[in-house]
């Protein structure tokens, strides 16, 4: 068996995955971007067949240690293949180190059906400006590969992603995730994701609960960060998402 099966199959039963949720609280996260929710790094590569001339529209307010953000993010979606998505956010230091505002919009592309072939792979481009008090403007470029994997037929879905991000007047970046979800009531999924942007780690454990089914969802999770200096934060975001409008 390789190890990407092997994962699956642990992932897919109720001790793993109680351990890769156990272990989302030991990490410590990353930069946050546009983002496919209720993930903050990891983009998805799940086609859906009623996902074609529609618009979503989600936001949530994160809190990181002293630092506070508000973030909207608005989606179309032209086939279930292919989206664009723009973000808008806020971010403000209460320690009074910055403020600051970021644009991003990213273009998304999927190349096969998941529910045809049991997973799902595209590619995700996306360019970013921001604008913070003590650094002014700053511009980024980002590339990804998404991949899902259904796990056999409980319904839980594996996220993975690789790729490169590219800021203005600085060197490259690798940058890699992982992300998982799964059901545990008939309205409410739990979510676990992992990210490193560098030497940035990011983690988050969660829950989104549909208010309305595959219309409107609730989001709630906890997260914690480490920065590439070795500095700790942790906190959580609290999100709202409207979709097929």
């Amino acid at each position: 068996m390789t190890r990407l099966p092997r994962l699956a199959a642990a992932f897919a039963a109720p001790s793993g995955r109680a351990a890769l949720l156990a272990a989302a609280l030991a990490l410590l996260p990353a930069l946050s971007s546009a983002n496919d929710r209720p993930f903050q790094n990891a983009r998805t590569a799940v086609a859906e067949d009623d996902d074609e001339g529609s618009w979503s529209f989600e936001s949530w307010g994160q809190r990181l240690g002293k630092v506070r953000s508000l973030s909207v993010e608005p989606e179309y979606t032209f086939t279930p293949f292919t989206s664009l998505q723009m973000e808008l956010s806020r971010v403000i230091d209460r320690s009074g180190a910055d403020t600051g505002h970021e644009a991003e919009i990213e273009f998304k592309h999927l190349f096969n059906h998941i529910g045809r072939d049991g997973y799902g792979w595209g590619l995700s481009a996306a360019a970013a400006t921001e604008r913070s008090a003590a650094d002014g403007t700053a511009r980024r470029l980002t590339l990804k590969v998404p991949v899902s994997i259904q796990l056999g037929q409980t319904g839980a879905l594996l996220h993975l992603n690789a790729g490169v991000i590219k800021p203005s007047n600085e060197r490259r970046l690798f940058t890699r995730s992982a992300a998982a979800e799964f059901s545990v009531t008939g309205k409410s999924r739990a979510f676990a994701e992992f990210a490193l942007d560098g030497s940035d780690r990011y983690a988050q454990i969660g829950v989104r609960h549909w208010l309305r089914r595959e219309r409107l969802a609730l989001d709630v999770s906890l997260q914690q960060r480490r920065s590439a200096d070795g500095e700790r934060s942790s906190g959580f975001l609290i999100g709202v998402g409207w979709y097929d409008l």
